[in-house]
């Protein structure tokens, strides 16, 4: 049986394995938890991601391989399991859970405040025994997209020119069929060039070659948060990595797209999209409307200068598949801003008629309007 709990609890001090830590924050994140009789991982389908387990010992917090938890540092986390046993079944291990919790935490804060990851606690059932509970699997399993590299930026470049001189086709169509149904004219579209963005990057380019006796595409802002600047340096706002161009000369907005991507492919998970907006803005002072094609999984470092921004942003949100829930920062940015937001399937207009208390069902998803902001309450499945 599932039930969805919002786990929150102040950690003060974490008596580590191999040294003395003190932690002092508050978690929060919304938890699913099941009880199965003996945990099975599922299968990953889909091939970018991969699967960590990082194990801690029966009735214990620590774990037993915390280096291995670099590998998912600064990458897309898709889910996050909590598995453990119920033995002895009358005894309440909320606590040991939650140091669970804050001891990963500690080694990988940037695991936390993604809306999009999905938190489970999971508890096994078969055992009767403390030796039968010992054998079975205590750990947590991370379901992760690798932070991207310049291996991986190149190959993602080398796409995107293969897809404009024609040589291979674009698989997805999110940002193609979005862009069909909408009759958009005289577009600034700002796009993130981070991370795996090259598929729908490469249908934003087939697009305004297809478009271009048309002039849909007025302007391009491109933005790859702050080049190769430290994550630590980063300032909100200010992280740098954002690049114009005007749309009337393909040459020179494939060659801009290329130096963005060259210049930075990202760093940690968060992306300055509302940076990328207000320079738009400042570089066309009588901009009406800005085309953001944004990474569902990549939440806002800016989201808190949202305020800032005075024109109606459409966001195509890239990435948001079945199963998974819509990035609520870019809810809110569209309700905000008296925009839009747009996915594979639907296009959601009007957000701002929505009031307080209100919801909204999107792929399956339930999202209700609580403090002026977008809070996933549910699904339909």
């Amino acid at each position: 049986m599932k039930k969805t709990l919002l786990l929150s609890f102040l950690l003060t001090v974490l008596q580590l394995s191999y040294s003395q830590t003190t932690l002092n924050t508050r978690i929060n994140i919304k938890i699913d938890t099941f009880s199965v009789p003996k945990y099975m991982a599922a299968p990953i389908p889909d091939p970018e991601f991969k699967k960590l387990y990082l194990e801690f010992g029966y009735g214990d917090f620590a774990l037993t391989n915390p280096k291995e938890i670099e590998a998912v540092k600064n990458g897309v986390i898709k889910s996050v399991e909590l598995v453990y046993t119920r033995y002895p079944k009358d005894q309440d291990l909320t606590e040991l859970n939650e140091r669970r919790i804050g001891f990963l935490h500690l080694l990988c804060p940037s695991l936390f405040g993604n809306p999009v990851t999905q938190w489970s606690i999971i508890s096994q059932t078969n055992c009767k025994s403390e030796a039968a509970a010992k054998n079975m699997f205590h750990g947590f399993v991370i379901i992760y997209k690798p932070a991207p590299t310049a291996e991986s930026s190149a190959r993602e470049l080398a796409h995107m020119m293969d897809v404009w001189k024609n040589k291979t086709v674009v698989a997805d169509s999110s940002v193609l069929k979005v862009f069909r149904r909408n009759k958009w004219t005289n577009m600034t579209v700002a796009t993130d060039l981070t991370g795996s963005m090259s598929p729908y990057l490469s249908q934003v380019f087939l697009w305004y070659k297809l478009t271009f006796a048309t002039k849909k595409f007025s302007e391009f802002i491109f933005f790859n948060d702050g080049d190769m600047t430290d994550d630590r340096l980063k300032k909100t706002g200010k992280a740098g990595g954002v690049y114009y161009c005007k749309g009337d000369n393909k040459d020179s907005v494939l060659k801009t797209a290329a130096v963005c991507m060259k210049n930075g492919y990202g760093g940690d998970c968060p992306e300055n999209n509302v940076e990328a907006i207000l320079y738009a803005a400042k570089k066309n002072p009588g901009l009406k409307e800005v085309i953001m094609i944004a990474d569902n999984w990549a939440p806002m470092r800016d989201y808190g200068l949202m305020s800032q921004v005075k024109i109606p942003v459409h966001i195509i949100l890239c990435g948001q598949e079945k199963g998974v829930p819509i990035n609520t920062e870019y809810l809110d940015l569209a309700r905000h801003t008296k925009g839009s937001l747009h996915t594979m399937e639907e296009d959601i207009n009007k957000l701002t008629e929505l009031a307080e208390g209100k919801t909204i069902e999107i792929g399956g998803f339930v999202y209700r309007v609580s403090g002026g902001k977008f809070l996933k309450i549910g699904s339909k499945t």
